[in-house]
């Protein structure tokens, strides 16, 4: 991964962006190509291989910023530190869309059990998603918040977020074919809302892994049929992030 000769200079928003990019577009976009070609299947050994490498972009590139340099203790506190103090907003925030959701819903989706549904949740908070958060709202949105208003760091942090994702629907099998693009990036901007105001409510990433874990296994493994109360879940999940932004940390403490 070649980076710009004075990269260490640069503001730490943008060595982020950078080093995400870096990492994530050239395994993406190679997947891309291999999967059109028909070179390889997505799901093969490669696909997977070259997917799973662009999904640790943000985490990798939030790990290279801790102050000091990472270590396993310092990686550890990145992660986990502020746990405590966002138990209440944490659960508050896990509680509302699952049991919303769930209630909107026929049951799980065909092919899926309790237990395959535990997998997909594991999954998606270890290496399909969740990850992502040591990146995006532990570094980048605070980043930005030091320079722009913080509803308009949400929606910067979301567009790119969105944006980021843009060689999947460009990749055979990823099932993403059918999913208009920038309806996906209206969505990513709203769940950014609700993941930035639990970070700064607690300032605890691991609160934010958990949530986008969880957002990406509903989604999936639900049969959802109920509008309404998918857009109940919608509107009490911004209810709770503008109250959660109310008392939010300062930046010098998140």
């Amino acid at each position: 991964m070649k980076l710009p000769r004075h990269y260490s200079g640069l503001r730490a928003s943008t060595r982020f962006l950078l080093t995400t990019f870096l990492i994530t577009w050239p395994a993406w976009w190679l997947n891309a190509a291999l999967t059109s070609a028909g070179i390889i299947e997505y799901s093969s050994p490669i696909g997977t291989a070259l997917h799973t490498a662009g999904v640790f972009g943000p985490t990798v590139a939030g790990l290279s910023l801790i102050p000091g340099g990472f270590t396993l203790k310092r990686g550890l506190a990145f992660t986990f530190g502020g746990l405590r103090r966002s138990l209440p907003w944490t659960a508050a925030f896990l509680v509302v869309p699952l049991a919303l959701l769930t209630a909107a819903s026929d049951g799980l989706a065909e092919g899926f059990s309790p237990i395959s549904a535990m997998g997909a949740f594991l999954a998606a908070l270890m290496v399909s998603g969740g990850n992502e958060e040591l990146g995006w709202r532990a570094v980048l949105e605070p980043e930005l918040e030091r320079r722009i208003p913080i509803f308009a760091a949400c929606l910067a942090t979301g567009a790119i977020w969105g944006l980021w994702h843009l060689p999947l629907w460009f990749t055979q099998g990823a099932g993403r074919e059918t999913a208009p693009f920038p309806a996906f990036v209206a969505l990513a901007v709203l769940l950014s809302f609700w993941l930035s105001a639990l970070y700064r409510a607690g300032g605890c990433a691991f609160s934010c892994h958990l949530l986008h874990a969880l957002a990406n296994t509903l989604i999936g493994v639900l049969s959802l049929s109920s509008i309404s109360l998918v857009m109940a879940a919608v509107l009490a999940l911004t209810g709770l992030s503008l109250a959660a932004f109310r008392r939010r940390l300062p930046i010098k403490e998140v």
